[in-house]
C-alpha cells in the first residue's frame, strides 16, 4: 500500500531544511519507504501470528472436543447398559409373572376344592330336607309297607 505523506507535513519539512525542496522530498520518500517498510512487516507479522494462532487454535480444540471415534464408544457403551438394564427388567418381569401365574393356579385348585366342597353341602342339604320331608317320610313308608 503506497503511503504519502501530507502536504502540511511536507511544506514542514520544506522549512526545516531552508526551503530546500529535492532535500524535503528525499527526506519524505525516506519518511514514506519507512512507514511502507513498518506495515509490511507489520502485515507479515500479522499473517505469521494469524497462521500460528490458527494452528495452535485447531490442536487445541482437537484435542479438547470429542472425536466422532470418542463419541461412537460412548454411546456404544450407553446402548450396553441401556440392554443390560432393559434385559434385568425383562428377567424381574419374567419371575413376577410367573410367581402370578403359579398364583392364579393354586387359587383355580382352591376354587375347584371349595366349589366340589359347595357341590357336596348341596348335595347334603338336598338330601337332608328331602330326608326329613313330611311328605317324604310318608311317600317312604308307603312304599315300604
Amino acid at each position: 500500500m503506497a503511503y504519502s505523506l501530507p502536504n502540511e507535513v511536507f511544506l514542514l519539512l520544506e522549512d526545516a531544511f531552508n526551503h530546500d525542496r529535492t532535500k524535503a522530498q528525499m527526506f519524505a520518500k525516506a519518511i514514506e519507504d519507512s512507514i511502507q517498510a513498518i506495515e509490511h512487516q507489520a502485515g507479515q507479522e500479522i499473517t505469521n501470528k494469524k497462521e500460528t494462532l490458527r494452528s495452535e487454535l485447531y490442536n487445541e480444540l482437537r484435542t479438547e472436543l470429542a472425536t466422532k471415534e470418542f463419541v461412537r464408544a460412548e454411546i456404544n457403551e450407553l446402548r450396553a447398559e441401556i440392554r443390560a438394564e432393559i434385559n434385568n427388567v425383562k428377567e424381574s418381569l419374567k419371575a413376577e409373572i410367573n410367581e402370578l401365574r403359579l398364583e392364579i393356579s393354586t387359587l383355580r385348585s382352591e376354587l375347584k376344592q371349595n366349589s366340589l366342597l359347595l357341590k357336596i353341602q348341596i348335595g347334603l342339604i338336598i338330601f337332608g330336607l328331602t330326608l326329613f320331608n313330611p311328605a317324604f317320610v310318608k311317600l317312604v313308608e308307603l312304599i315300604m309297607k
